[in-house]
C-alpha cells in the first residue's frame, strides 16, 4: 500500500512538471516582416528570450548573444570571450542594414564601439575596474537594443 501511495506521489509530481514544461515551450521565437518605404520588407527575429536578431546582420547578432551569455559567467572566463567580440564589434557600422541606420542608433553603436575598447585596454586592471568596464559596455548595448526597438517600432507603427 506504501509503495502505491508513493507511486502515486511521483506520478502526480511529474504530471506537474510536464505541464509546466509544456507551458514553457509554448513560447516560440518570433519572426516579423517589416514592410519598408520602398516597398522591400525587412526581417527580424525575436526569440524566447527576448533578443532581438536580424537576417541581415549576423555582426550584431553574434555580439548580442555572447554579451548575454557574458553577463552570467565568471570574470576570467568573460575574460576569454571578450577578445572574441572584436571583429562583430568593430563591424556593427559597416553592416548594419540600411532600414535601421539612424542617427540614434548609430551613436548607439559608436558608444558601444568606444566601450569596448576601453575594455580591451584595462582588462588586465584589478577586477573591480574590470567589471565596472563590462558593465558600462553592456549598459551601452543595452541602449542599443532599445533604440532598435524604437527604430523597429517606427516602422511597425
Amino acid at each position: 500500500m506504501k509503495t502505491l501511495k508513493k507511486l502515486t506521489v511521483v506520478l502526480a509530481i511529474s504530471g506537474l512538471l510536464f505541464t509546466s514544461c509544456d507551458k514553457n515551450s509554448e513560447k516560440e521565437a518570433k519572426t516579423v516582416e517589416v514592410k519598408l518605404e520602398n516597398g522591400q520588407t525587412a526581417t527580424y527575429n525575436i526569440n524566447t528570450n527576448g533578443l532581438l536578431s536580424f537576417d541581415d546582420w549576423n555582426e550584431f547578432n553574434t555580439a548580442n548573444k555572447e554579451l548575454k551569455d557574458i553577463e552570467s559567467l565568471n570574470l576570467e572566463t568573460t575574460k576569454a570571450r571578450i577578445s572574441a567580440l572584436g571583429n562583430s564589434i568593430a563591424n556593427l557600422e559597416n553592416t548594419i542594414p540600411s532600414w535601421l541606420k539612424t542617427e540614434e542608433v548609430l551613436e548607439d553603436i559608436d558608444d558601444v564601439q568606444k566601450d569596448y575598447q576601453k575594455l580591451l585596454k584595462e582588462k588586465n586592471e584589478p577586477v573591480k575596474n574590470v567589471k565596472q568596464n563590462l558593465e558600462e559596455l553592456i549598459e551601452k548595448f543595452d541602449d542599443l537594443r532599445e533604440e532598435l526597438n524604437e527604430t523597429i517600432d517606427d516602422y511597425t507603427s
